[in-house]
């Protein structure tokens, strides 16, 4: 589930600072713990008042709220307990609360900051800063100058780069767990796959899953096949030089207009990405070929 906050339009009626006019609402405020219909506009998750649905997923969904006591825009993040088994239940609501404070303990201008986390009855919330610049897949849908791309990267790597100084993976960077605040500030977010270094243990091939999204492996949720490295495909041991593969792709895809590595399943991607040759871009671009090679270096196969 992405925490994206600029697919959606925004609300018109927002919630007035302390003293104002009341908020206007779509339908009366939901019982706190009803995950399913907290989600309409003027509903309560424990000071928060929702604004409106901004995404959703298989875990939960991410919800436009206002804080009253701090008077902000926040982004609500809430697991959905109703939509999982009890046991799978138990498992979303721990890595809810592992990305919560994953990126809690990364005090850096390019991650995404994490206000709190709290439960509601059943539900498990953790509000988070509002980018309202959306996505940078949505940026990456105009093609741009490769120094403008570069600088977008060089700031989503900086919030990497943060993370792995403060001993964490994330898993699963792709341009729809990369933000942008209004004024064109980049985010890493969606931690939710992170992991401290170590790793897994080796997985089970994966079935009926699409190239885009997270899937998992054995049952354990290990990233996205179109941006995972040879190692994270095996389900052996994953460390930094992986998110440098996931950005590498990333980035080879912002200056060419498409990903390095194809196949038309997840054991033809993988068997791609660990002969480690890129694809001759269809439309180049105009990337240097010096830039070309600095790419292609983060997307070797050996970590």
């Amino acid at each position: 589930m992405s925490a994206a906050t600029g697919t959606t339009d925004e609300p018109t009626t927002e919630p007035a600072a302390p003293g104002g006019d009341a908020v206007t609402t779509d339908l009366a405020a939901a019982t706190p713990g009803g995950a399913g219909a907290s989600a309409a506009r003027g509903a309560t998750i424990a000071r928060f008042v929702v604004l409106g649905l901004l995404g959703e997923g298989g875990m939960g969904m991410v919800l436009a709220a206002y804080d009253p006591a701090l008077d902000r825009k926040v982004a609500l993040k809430l697991l959905r307990p109703a939509a999982w088994g009890a046991g799978a239940a138990s498992e979303g609501r721990a890595r809810l609360i592992r990305e919560a404070r994953a990126m809690a303990r990364l005090a850096h201008p390019n991650v995404l900051t994490v206000h709190e986390v709290g439960e509601v009855g059943d539900d498990v919330y953790v509000a988070m800063e509002h980018a309202a610049g959306g996505t940078l897949r949505a940026w990456m849908a105009t093609r741009r100058p490769w120094r403008e791309v570069v600088a977008r990267f060089v700031e989503a790597g900086r919030g990497l780069a943060a993370a792995h100084a403060a001993g964490l993976v994330h898993r699963d960077f792709k341009p729809e767990n990369v933000l942008l605040t209004a004024d064109g500030a980049v985010r890493v977010a969606d931690f939710g796959l992170v992991s401290s270094r170590g790793g897994d243990g080796a997985g089970r091939p994966v079935v009926e899953v699409s190239l885009a999204q997270t899937v998992s492996l054995g049952g354990r949720v290990v990233g996205t096949p179109a941006y995972m490295a040879p190692e994270q495909h095996l389900g052996a041991e994953v460390g930094p030089a992986a998110d440098q593969f996931a950005f590498g792709v990333a980035l080879w895809e912002a200056l060419h207009g498409e990903r390095p590595f194809a196949g038309d399943s997840v054991e033809a991607l993988a068997r791609a990405a660990a002969a480690g040759e890129p694809l001759a871009p269809a439309a180049p671009g105009d990337a240097p070929p010096w830039l070309r090679e600095v790419v292609r270096r983060a997307l070797r196969p050996a970590p």
